[in-house]
């Protein structure tokens, strides 16, 4: 008011608006003028002032990706500066920059740390309000977005009994989805779904094929990956299992010479050792222990006892059979 005052042009009524969109405190007052006989007189109205309560809201920052379900690093800010008591509050919206954006209740720091466990992109930004002289003026920081890399991991199938030595079938597979490209790493595990896993060279496709030749009854999973923005997310199938049917055929004893028509000794054995429950089957051959064996009727005992009365010489072995998931495995003694 004390300052230095210039007509308004075009402002000559009793009364005045200021035109919206004042930006500057500014001070106002009327000139009133009476012209008789020629003579102009003028005098000064009191000054009224339109106080503008400036507000700049400051910044945030910054966008970050997190793995769904983890702890987005704390937000930095630059204060907000203006004309009267700054305060803020932190609004939020899972519709983007340009969606509805709704409080954060207890949020009105300058600052804002998200919670750990976000599952869900979430764009923020501050509300600061400046009040001065009763009169509240608010505005919106920039908005920044945590991105949530979603990973679902998918499923492998199935589980299966093979004999040792034998050939797995090929795994059938779910494939992983998620927010980013996603790759894949099998692993196995000889210590069961639970117990320790090693990736397995190589295998990072989709899908897995165990090579022949299994001995071990081994567990298998495959972690998928999702990289989004240069974040790695990772995370594991269900666990499926090859078991492997073991068989150790025993042995039995021992050759031995009759004469024709005469009763040969029973055999003696040594049992066979498996994983699934064992049975045997003697077989004999009369051209051998490297010729062509039958099924002997009946003989399915651990031991045989040959009946009396052979009169052509016969070689004998003992065929070890274990079953498991119905998985039947069989190996010949000697």
């Amino acid at each position: 008011c004390n300052g230095t005052f210039s007509n308004i042009a075009g402002a000559t009524l009793a009364t005045y608006d200021v035109p919206s969109g004042l930006t500057v405190t500014t001070s106002y007052r009327r000139v009133a003028t009476s012209k008789l006989n020629g003579v102009a007189c003028s005098a000064n109205s009191n000054c009224i002032t339109v106080t503008v309560n400036d507000l700049t809201p400051g910044s945030i920052a910054a966008d970050q990706t997190i793995c769904s379900g983890g702890d987005p690093a704390g937000f930095t800010s630059v204060a907000a500066t203006g004309s009267g008591t700054i305060t803020y509050q932190w609004q939020s919206s899972t519709t983007g920059c340009n969606g509805t954006f709704s409080n954060i209740a207890g949020a009105t720091s300058a600052t804002y740390d998200v919670p750990s466990g976000l599952t869900v992109t979430t764009s923020y930004r501050r509300v600061a309000t400046s009040t001065l002289n009763g009169v509240s003026c608010s505005a919106n920081s920039n908005c920044i977005t945590v991105t949530v890399n979603d990973l679902t991991p998918g499923s492998i199938a199935a589980d299966q009994t093979i004999c040792s030595g034998g050939d797995p079938a090929g795994f059938t597979s779910v494939a992983a989805t998620g927010s980013g490209t996603i790759t894949y790493q099998w692993q196995s595990s000889t210590t069961g779904c639970n117990g320790t896993f090693s990736n397995i060279a190589g295998a990072t496709l989709a899908t897995y094929d165990v090579p022949s030749g299994l001995t071990v009854t081994t567990s298998y999973r495959r972690v998928a990956t999702s990289t989004l923005n240069g974040v790695a997310c990772s995370a594991n199938s269900n666990c499926i299992t090859v078991t492997v049917n073991n068989l150790t055929p025993g042995s039995i004893a021992a050759d031995q010479t009759i004469c024709s028509g005469g009763d040969p000794a029973g055999f003696t054995s040594v049992a066979a050792t498996g994983s699934g429950t064992i049975s045997y089957q003697w077989q004999s051959s009369t051209t051998g222990c490297n010729g062509t064996f039958s099924n002997i009727a009946g003989a399915t005992l651990a031991t045989y006892d040959v009946p009396s009365g052979l009169t052509v010489t016969t070689s004998y072995r003992r065929v070890a059979t274990s079953t498991l998931n119905g998985v039947a495995c069989s190996a010949n003694s000697n």
